[in-house]
């Protein structure tokens, strides 16, 4: 039957084609000297994609479509692994979450490294505060960094907290700086601060365990796909050795179209599990700038 026939060598040959020139253009974006970039401070708005990738990556994904290809004969699962392997290390990693799980522990440093300053020194709450930022964790050390160049330089306490808070952005952080900012503008006593900063301190530990959770959880899921993409890329190179007679119908166009249906499944299985390790980012609390 004419739609049962094999694909065309030709075009086999003109697929091997482009993986072959492709993989050449990207091994020479590799070997060119990268260019350099000047640092930009991380925002919300700077989320990593899912495509930003290096030209190592891009070399190892053409390479992988060209095995496929040369083994399978099938466009579908060749394209099938040049996305599997430029997508891998994002597939079910999720950098924006790691970078935010490394502030919420920096935030929980900060507020214990406070709450001890305010139990064991007789400083008042804004040397605390200055004394507790010049030794502050590495995620978290920009935002102090400028908390206390702003006071400094001269700006009032209560909106150099303001913008600490805008630049921590994080509930915990939020409340720790309106207990604090009440004690500055004597709204409230300072006897009360330690017991509210280091409850606060608690809740941002929790807080961290909770997401280390996710994390194992995420890597158990990381293992696990790694094992079936090993496991079905063996069993589809035996049977393709062994008994290329009962994989025949896939080299069809039809096939072809068949073939992406449980394909289709999986990719949908992937985007859930990712969907599932996503943490959920709790409500800001608002905190009211003061007028400058």
């Amino acid at each position: 039957m004419a739609v049962l026939a094999a694909v065309p060598t030709p075009a086999v040959a003109l697929m091997t084609m482009v993986l072959v020139a492709a993989a050449v253009a990207c091994a020479a974006t590799a070997l060119r000297p990268a260019p350099v970039r000047r640092h930009r401070a991380s925002s919300s708005s700077g989320r990593p994609s899912i495509l930003d990738v290096d030209a190592t990556r891009l070399v190892a994904a053409v390479l992988a479509a060209i095995a496929a290809m040369a083994l399978t004969r099938w466009v579908v699962l060749a394209a099938v692994a040049f996305v599997l392997v430029v997508a891998w290390h994002r597939l079910l990693r999720d950098e924006q979450a790691e970078a935010e799980r490394a502030r919420v522990e920096g935030i929980a440093k900060w507020l214990e490294d406070l709450r001890d300053t305010l139990r064991g020194s007789s400083v008042g709450t804004e040397e605390a505060l200055e004394q507790v930022a010049l030794r502050a964790p590495d995620a978290v050390r920009e935002p102090l960094a400028t908390f206390v160049l702003r006071r400094r330089q001269g700006f009032r306490t209560e909106d150099a907290l303001t913008d600490l808070a805008d630049s921590l952005a994080h509930p915990t952080s939020d409340a720790a700086i309106a207990a604090i900012r009440l004690v500055i503008t004597g709204t409230a006593g300072a006897g009360r601060l330690y017991h509210t900063v280091s409850a606060l301190a608690a809740a941002a530990r929790d807080e961290v365990r909770a997401r280390e959770r996710v994390d194992r959880t995420r890597a158990i899921y990381r293992s696990s796909m790694t094992r079936l993409v090993v496991i079905a890329a063996l069993l589809i190179g035996y049977l393709r050795l062994a008994a290329g007679e009962l994989l025949a119908p896939y080299g069809t166009p039809a096939g072809q179209l068949v073939l992406l249906l449980p394909l289709a499944l999986w990719g949908g299985c992937i985007v859930w599990l990712r969907s599932l390790c996503r943490y959920e980012s709790p409500d800001r609390y608002r905190i009211a700038g003061s007028a400058r």
